[in-house]
């Protein structure tokens, strides 16, 4: 079975019947599920881009991303309980992550009572929408919250600057767990030297991850510290699905990419 490390409640995951439909597809066990952006439901992929995409690719994207983030998208009211709502509804289905912004004060100063409203099992950030930095105070601060409550943090980084501030930081602050979505920066940290034993990497992407890039992960990381996500409603499951299945991995590698990494990484129980 599967767990999607990394989905947002709009597209497919974004109605309860629609979840359901998606779970008995694809036969997935879990669904880790956070906002879309400023809550908006009906979202779908993003236009495919006019030339061959990369892995560094993604920072062109962010400061895309940045740009609508701010300009175009209309805030739809809180997020976090959109989500939490499909979560009550379907209990054994969806992974609550929270969604926060560590420039927004009122996210902050009122962190400590979302995750016991919530009850979420992570964090998550994106810094292409939000445009916190990985050596600013806020930063810091989040980390040390989601730490002490035992919470891993998904983030989505911004740029290759952002990528090496997050390996200094994580090499001084070792007990902290993160998920670094879409494979980004993975040379920089294959270069780092830094102990990753609290770092993993999540696979989703739309073009722009190949199997090559996977394979590359695992073989730097180990597939340990490799789970799989999908992005919804960012990019089709099912090329995501293929990607990995055309590497002809081990069953072993291909239960902890699937599932395993995920149930430790979330403590979750069988």
């Amino acid at each position: 079975m599967l767990i999607d490390i990394h989905a947002h409640a709009a597209g497919n995951y974004g109605t309860v019947d629609s979840i359901k439909i998606m779970s008995r597809k694809y036969n997935i066990e879990k669904i880790v599920l956070c906002t879309s952006p400023k809550n908006m439901q009906k979202l779908k992929a993003p236009p495919g881009m006019p030339f061959k995409q990369k892995p560094d690719s993604i920072y062109m994207m962010n400061r895309m991303n940045r740009l609508a983030y701010n300009h175009f998208f209309k805030g739809n009211g809180d997020g976090n309980q959109f989500v939490c709502e499909l979560k009550n509804q379907l209990p054994g289905l969806i992974i609550q992550f929270l969604w926060v912004n560590p420039l927004d004060t009122g996210h902050m100063n009122s962190l400590e009572t979302s995750i016991r409203t919530y009850r979420p099992k992570g964090i998550k950030l994106h810094q292409a929408w939000n445009p916190f930095k990985i050596d600013g105070r806020e930063f810091k601060n989040l980390v040390d919250i989601a730490s002490s409550n035992k919470l891993p943090v998904f983030i989505h980084l911004y740029s290759k600057k952002e990528v090496l501030k997050l390996l200094r930081f994580i090499r001084e602050n070792q007990s902290a767990v993160f998920i670094i979505g879409h494979l980004t920066g993975t040379d920089l940290f294959c270069e780092s030297g830094v102990n990753l034993k609290n770092v993993y990497f999540d696979t989703s992407s739309s073009g722009r991850i190949q199997g090559s890039d996977i394979k590359h992960a695992i073989d730097a990381f180990g597939y340990e510290h490799i789970v799989f996500g999908t992005d919804t409603p960012y990019a089709g499951i099912d090329e995501q699905l293929d990607r990995l299945e055309r590497l002809k991995l081990s069953d072993n590698a291909k239960e902890h990419i699937y599932s395993l990494n995920a149930r430790n990484i979330l403590k979750l129980q069988d």
